[in-house]
């Protein structure tokens, strides 16, 4: 066994925790203080320990998570290093699993909310400053990215209702945006209610419509809620 100090000095300078197969996915501060979010300093460090991990055993990994969010590439990057393991992958979010966070929340095998930690989606954002040729390039990457995020969150909300039963996500999906309507102004005078296919190929659909209401503005959701919708396993309890 390594050297206490050993250990912890590779915790806090690398992210890793090799003894406790133990990985730290966040965000560092940047000159002005700020988060610098999902980028290629996050997911080089977490390709790296995963790695590490990975060869020395097959054994389980937690990842820790606090993150806000930030690039689409580099956080699919993490997710697929993730989804590839061979080690069963826990990650535990302290604080938020926003944006880009939110989604590589979904690479887990377990997927565990802390009791205050925040979940949200959201389309993401994009500027471009170039010819009209480039421009419409990058329209169309985005919505391709856009259709992989959606399918991503749609396959867990899926499973969620395969094992809830047929009924449930309507049910739970219209608690919760007459929740979120109501923080608007003014306050819808009704509940909002859905209604979803039997049938898997129309329900699909019928669902990502709903989803991509959510998605058209920051949807933030409660550790219950995300477990609720299928975009979390369970919310952590002591007991």
């Amino acid at each position: 066994m390594p050297p206490i100090k050993e250990t912890w000095d590779k915790w806090f300078d690398n992210n890793i925790d090799i003894s406790g197969r133990t990985i730290y996915i966040g965000s560092v501060n940047d000159n002005d203080g700020n988060e610098s979010g999902v980028d290629a300093f996050m997911a080089e460090a977490a390709i790296k320990a995963m790695h590490v991990l990975e060869n020395k055993n097959s054994e389980p990994i937690t990842i820790l998570m606090n993150n806000p969010g930030g690039d689409w590439y580099h956080g699919m990057a993490i997710y697929d290093v993730i989804k590839q393991a061979k080690s069963h992958c826990t990650i535990k979010v302290f604080g938020y699993a926003m944006s880009m966070g939110s989604i590589i929340l979904q690479a887990a095998d377990k997927r565990v909310m802390m009791p205050h930690s925040k979940f949200m989606i959201h389309f993401g954002s994009t500027s471009v400053d170039h010819h009209m040729k480039t421009v419409e390039r990058v329209v169309e990457e985005e919505k391709r990215l856009n259709y992989i995020m959606e399918n991503i969150y749609l396959d867990v909300m899926l499973e969620k209702e395969e094992k809830e039963g047929h009924g449930y996500l309507a049910k739970t999906l219209g608690e919760v945006m007459t929740r979120q309507y109501a923080l608007g102004y003014p306050p819808p005078t009704h509940p909002t209610t859905y209604t979803l296919s039997k049938k898997p190929e129309t329900k699909r659909e019928e669902l990502r419509k709903i989803l991509r209401e959510m998605l058209n503005f920051d949807t933030f959701l409660t550790a219950e809620e995300a477990v609720d919708l299928g975009f979390a396993d369970e919310v952590y309890s002591n007991s």
